[in-house]
C-alpha cells in the first residue's frame, strides 16, 4: 500500500507527465518530454538524441503495459497509480525500471559532459517537464548531498529513486515534484 509522501509524488508525476493536461498520459504527451528533453542540449549528437527517444518510448510502452487497463491507449489517473502501486509490490527491479528516464535526462542536461548538474542545469530541467521552476533551488540543495554546489548523476537517480520509493518527508528526493504540504 503506498503512503502518503508515495501518493502525492505518484500525483506530482502524473500532472508532469500529462502534458496536454487532458486527464489522461499518452503516447503523445511521452514524444512531447523526449521533444523537450533533446532541446535541452542545442547540439545534441545523434546518439543520445536516439536514446532520449528510445527511452521515452520504452517508459511509455512499460507504463501502458502495465497501467491501460482498458486498452483505450490512455492511461487515467487512477489507472496509472494503481500500476505503480502493483509494480512497487511485485516486482524488486520496478523502481530501476521507473529511473531509467533520469539518467538520460540527466546527461540530456549535462551539456559539459562531466557528470555533474549545475542549479542552472536542473532550471532547465524543470521547465523542460513543465514542473515550477522555483522549486528547482530547494530540490538542488536538498539532493546535492554532498554539498559541492553539483548534483551528481548518483544524487540524481538516487534523488528520483526516493519519488516512487520514499515515504520519509526528510528523503532528498521526494520534492523533486514539488513540496508535500
Amino acid at each position: 500500500m503506498l503512503g502518503n509522501v508515495q501518493q502525492t509524488n505518484l500525483d506530482r508525476v502524473f500532472d508532469t507527465l500529462d502534458v496536454t493536461r487532458d486527464g489522461a498520459i499518452s503516447k503523445a504527451d511521452f514524444q512531447i518530454m523526449a521533444q523537450r528533453m533533446r532541446a535541452l542540449r542545442p547540439a545534441m549528437d545523434a546518439k543520445l538524441a536516439t536514446e532520449i527517444d528510445e527511452t521515452f518510448d520504452a517508459w511509455w510502452e512499460a507504463i501502458r503495459r502495465a497501467a491501460d487497463a482498458d486498452g483505450d491507449g490512455e492511461i487515467t489517473r487512477e489507472e496509472f497509480v494503481t500500476a505503480i502501486e502493483q509494480g512497487l509490490e511485485n516486482d524488486p527491479e520496478y523502481v530501476d525500471k521507473m529511473v531509467k528516464v533520469s539518467l538520460v535526462t540527466f546527461n540530456a542536461a549535462d551539456e559539459e559532459g562531466d557528470g555533474r548538474l549545475t542549479p542552472l542545469q536542473v532550471e532547465r530541467i524543470y521547465r523542460a517537464y513543465g514542473v515550477n521552476a522555483q522549486l528547482s533551488s530547494e530540490t538542488f540543495s536538498r539532493i546535492d548531498l554532498n554539498g559541492d554546489g553539483y548534483v551528481s548523476v548518483d544524487e540524481f537517480v538516487r534523488a528520483a529513486r526516493d519519488v516512487y520509493s520514499s515515504n520519509d518527508p526528510e528523503a532528498p528526493g521526494v520534492v523533486m515534484f514539488g513540496p508535500l504540504n
